[in-house]
């Protein structure tokens, strides 16, 4: 029998740069992660 495909994705983009702001795409991705979600993380920080 075959495991059935997990066709659920997320990607958060995460612009802010400072860590304050980092923390809420983490509990985010992992709480969807949890969940059997794929989570992409794209940071985008500027100098």
């Amino acid at each position: 029998m075959n495991a059935p495909v997990n066709n659920k994705s997320m990607s958060i983009i995460v612009t802010k740069g400072t860590l304050d702001w980092a923390y809420p795409p983490f509990i985010l991705a992992t709480t969807a992660a949890a969940m059997g979600v794929d989570v992409t993380l794209f940071f985008t920080f500027t100098a």
